[in-house]
Parts: structure tokens; sequence; C-alpha cells
């Protein structure tokens, strides 16, 4: 199956399940960034699962590269969905190949749901199983667009003890300033996780910067304190 006519059969199944009122709430809740077709994830992964099931065979990474091309190019949330699904059940054929096209999804039709996906299924595999790749995060660090920027702060929400504990504060120390409530919870929400593997460190550290951190900041890295 070509990368198109997998795409073809997505919309076909997605469209004929559509569900108009489940849609509009699925638009309220992302602020009307997107229009959807009214399918919940259960309902889309269930829809789904005989598609992906018929690739196993013959799938590789730049399949998955066309495909999530195609899909990422659709204007309904769902089709995006179903590549983040693809990276994410597929991420040992994920190799630094894939990283341009992963950084243009991530500056594209971006959005807190979009973004965080790529970032633990993808972009976090990557930058641990290649170490060259910390120099992106640099990257994504000091770049100007809040999303890049997004991912270089929580893309190690999962790593827990293998943790790269420098950049992290030096992350959060560089964006702490800004005034972006989707930096400022990155901030908060980065500590708060890897304050699970190291407490009293995470702590200390924003003690020592409580002064410069936003109030949203704070409290989210000591929410479980």
């Amino acid at each position: 199956m070509k990368p198109a006519e997998f795409v073809k059969r997505v919309s076909e199944t997605l469209h004929k399940n559509a569900n108009a009122k489940n849609a509009k709430a699925m638009e309220k809740y992302l602020l009307d960034q997107f229009p959807f077709i009214g399918l919940k994830k259960p309902e889309r992964a269930a829809l789904c699962k005989p598609l992906f099931a018929e690739l196993k065979p013959f799938i590789t990474e730049k399949w998955i590269l066309e495909a999530a091309a195609l899909l990422w190019a659709k204007k309904e949330r769902e089709f995006h969905y179903v590549a983040l699904d693809l990276f994410e059940k597929n991420r040992k054929l994920i190799t630094p190949k894939s990283f341009k096209a992963l950084e243009k999804m991530i500056i594209t039709n971006s959005w807190w749901d979009s973004v965080d996906s790529i970032s633990s299924y993808a972009i976090a595999p990557l930058v641990l199983n290649y170490p060259k790749m910390k120099k992106e995060m640099k990257r994504f660090a000091d770049h100007k667009n809040m999303w890049l920027n997004r991912v270089a702060i929580i893309h190690q929400i999962l790593y827990k003890e293998r943790t790269d504990a420098e950049f992290l504060y030096k992350v959060c120390a560089q964006h702490m300033h800004r005034n972006e409530f989707f930096i400022r919870k990155a901030i908060g929400w980065a500590l708060r996780q890897y304050a699970k593997t190291n407490t009293k460190e995470v702590y200390a550290f924003v003690e020592k910067n409580k002064h410069k951190l936003s109030g949203l900041s704070y409290r989210e890295a000591l929410k479980h304190k």
C-alpha cells in the first residue's frame, strides 16, 4: 500500500464515521484552532487499527514520512493524530533522517496536543538514542519559535534518571522570564516530572529561582510537594 492509498483509506474511514456533535466539543476544547471530524481517540484508534495492521510487513521510515506529510496537509485534526500515531507505533524505525520533517510538523498546525506528542514519542527517543541530536535541542532552546522552545524544555519528561539535568536547569533558566502560558506551563511540568527522580535537587533549584519563576511555573513544579 502506497502512502497516498493509505491516506485515502484513512480519510474514507474517518469521514464515514463522522460525529458532528463530538466535533463541536472537540473544536471547543482546542479553542477552535482546528476543525474536527468528531472521532475521539478510542474510536479513531479502533477504526484505524486494521489499516495499521496492513502496514506491518513493509513499512519503512521513508514510507512514514511520506504518509505523515500527506496527513499533515489535511485540515481536520484527526488526520494529524493519525500521522502522530504512525511515529508513535513505529518509533524504532525513526532515525535522525526524520528530524527535519518532525521539526516542520512542530511549527505547522501547532498546538499543545501535537507538539507534546511529537516531543514525547518522536523527538525524545531520537535525542536519547542519538546523542549527537542534543545539539538540536540547544538550537530549539535558542529559536524564535515558541513551540520549538517548548520541545527543548519538555522533551526529557519521560527520561527519569537519564535526564540531562544540567540542560534541563539551563533551558528553564533561559526561558523563565517569558510571559507565554505554554512556556511557563512547560517549565513547571518539566521540573515537576524530574522532581519524581531527583526531588531534593529540583526543589533547591525552584527555591533558588522562586523570584524569577512565574507563579504558574512555581506552582506546577511543586505540585506534588
